[in-house]
């Protein structure tokens, strides 16, 4: 039976992913904005707005569990409705976490290398959230393709920031405690960008699945 056939009956799921995606694009624009060098908007405040997203992200998350777990036709895979969720909303977990300890750690947000990350972040949040549209249209096109391949594309660029700016921390950098903090935030970082990854790869097995 074709995929086509149950995509009507629960439009909700689209809707919701479509929530769901809107709050990663807010909490990476926060990101962006907190290692901006113009920012003039203080630490506290980008942590509130952050725990503010990540609540909203939550309360998105649990409406689909809950939805799903109501459900008897599912637009595609229940375990597919499952992964992806869980994905988005770990996004928006690991990015909060970063804002969360850039002020645990006293570190300075504004280090060319924060915003180097911030960029690629915000990059693969807008292109998650065209990629939610995509999943509405229910065809692997050469849009959708290519808005995957970009996102892999800045997971390798994320992974030639992270050693450089490793090879630059034990070159250049300040005392060992300071090496640290400041190698547990790039971490944090680049795992974000791993977890975009992963979500596009999520959006592309629920593709080939309906095809």
């Amino acid at each position: 039976m074709k995929f086509n056939f149950f995509l009507p009956k629960q439009p909700i799921f689209f809707e919701l992913f479509d929530k769901l995606s809107k709050e990663v694009v807010a909490i990476s624009q926060a990101l962006k904005e907190l290692t901006s060098p113009d920012s003039v908007i203080g630490i506290d405040n980008f942590v509130k707005l952050a725990q503010e997203i990540e609540h909203r992200a939550d309360d998105i998350t649990h409406e689909i569990v809950d939805r799903l777990n109501r459900t008897f036709i599912t637009p595609f895979d229940r375990e597919d409705i499952y992964c992806l969720t869980e994905e988005l909303d770990d996004i928006v977990d690991r990015i909060e976490n970063v804002v969360h300890n850039f002020a645990i750690y006293r570190v300075n947000p504004q280090e060319p290398f924060f915003k180097e990350f911030a960029e690629l972040i915000i990059q693969d949040a807008d292109y998650l959230s065209r990629l939610t549209e995509q999943l509405k249209l229910q065809k692997y096109s050469p849009a959708f393709k290519e808005l995957i391949q970009k996102i892999h594309t800045i997971e390798d660029q994320g992974d030639e920031i992270f050693l450089k700016t490793l090879a630059h921390f034990f070159d250049n950098g300040p005392d060992a405690i300071e090496v640290i903090k400041l190698k547990d935030l790039i971490e944090d970082l680049e795992r974000v960008l791993d977890k975009f990854q992963d979500a596009s790869n999520t959006f592309e097995n629920i593709l080939v699945k309906s095809q």
